[in-house]
């Protein structure tokens, strides 16, 4: 049976427990990495039975509207469990959902397929089993190429020597200055957040790319996520672009954890950052989008409105 669960209702050690043993484990679906992602907002879940299978659900209200989202930084949300789960099996949680909020837009993990309505998302996966000579020879021309100028550079990768809010501030104060990107404050906060908790547990590596004159020209936040090394976070300095500096930054991170057995995971839609990721060797899979409404009444009234349900 599928239970909904308030977030006081939830029992923090069994929750952990279940996304541990899940066949898709992250720490960002972890009780207390919620609790910061999800910020000023609350979470609330559904549990199948004696929490066999868990699904989060991050929780806002406009009004009086509530609605399920995925918050910024958690790539994969939908449903964990230690079975593989059928589309049927999913699509009884989802219409759980359904009924008790009047929208919920979800970014499912690969455990977590539909049947129907599902609009595709890509990742971008890396394994670093092989040797540093074995991943760099998969490197694409492109990869090469910008990987030699950014050598003329002679710009130097630092490790666990820039700070958080640098990296965060490469971002913001270049790209996230652009029209189509969409972060918040609160977002910036939150990312700061749940970045101090993963380096204060020894699970994020902080990368940077400085030039000879000592500018930091990029940087990139790594979290350990089980096998995963995903790329949670970077930024680069627009005016030092011609460094190539996350090039560089790419190729070393590369290269330092060849044949540990990581996965590095790069969740992107952008059409420039997946041409990056590929160039490196990176191999795409999708995993599904999926907004649910309570009703057609519902559907028809909120959907020329999700631009301001944010």
């Amino acid at each position: 049976m599928i239970r909904f669960l308030k977030h006081s209702e939830i029992d923090p050690a069994r929750w952990d427990q279940t996304v541990r043993n899940s066949l898709t484990p992250t720490i960002f679906v972890e009780f207390a990495m919620l609790d910061l992602l999800t910020g000023d907002d609350t979470w609330h879940a559904l549990v199948e039975d004696d929490y066999e299978a868990i699904m989060p659900l991050p929780t806002r209200q406009k009004g009086v509207l509530k609605y399920v989202y995925t918050p910024f930084f958690l790539r994969q949300m939908g449903i964990f469990s230690a079975r593989t789960l059928t589309p049927d099996k999913v699509e009884s949680f989802l219409k759980e959902v359904s009924q008790r909020y009047v929208l919920a837009d979800v970014l499912m993990n690969v455990n977590s397929t539909p049947k129907t309505d599902a609009e595709a998302f890509y990742s971008y996966a890396l394994s670093l089993q092989p040797s540093y000579d074995a991943l760099q020879a998969a490197y694409s021309k492109n990869a090469r190429k910008n990987l030699k100028a950014a050598q003329n550079k002679q710009c130097r990768v630092t490790v666990q020597e820039e700070s958080i809010t640098d990296v965060i501030d490469l971002f913001r104060l270049n790209r996230g200055k652009e029209r189509n990107v969409q972060y918040h404050p609160r977002d910036y906060a939150i990312l700061e957040r749940i970045s101090e908790k993963l380096l204060n547990d020894g699970l994020l590596d902080i990368y940077g790319v400085r030039t000879p004159d000592n500018e930091l020209a990029a940087g990139a936040l790594f979290p350990h996520d089980f096998n995963c090394r995903s790329l949670l976070f970077s930024g680069r300095d627009n005016r030092l672009s011609a460094c190539k500096p996350m090039y560089t930054l790419m190729d070393t991170y590369i290269r330092e954890h060849a044949e540990t057995g990581c996965v590095i995971e790069c969740y992107t839609n952008n059409p420039n950052m997946a041409d990056f990721y590929q160039g490196f060797g990176g191999q795409r899979y999708s995993y599904a989008f999926v907004r649910r409404f309570k009703n057609r009444f519902w559907k028809a009234l909120l959907s020329p409105k999700l631009s301001k349900l944010t």
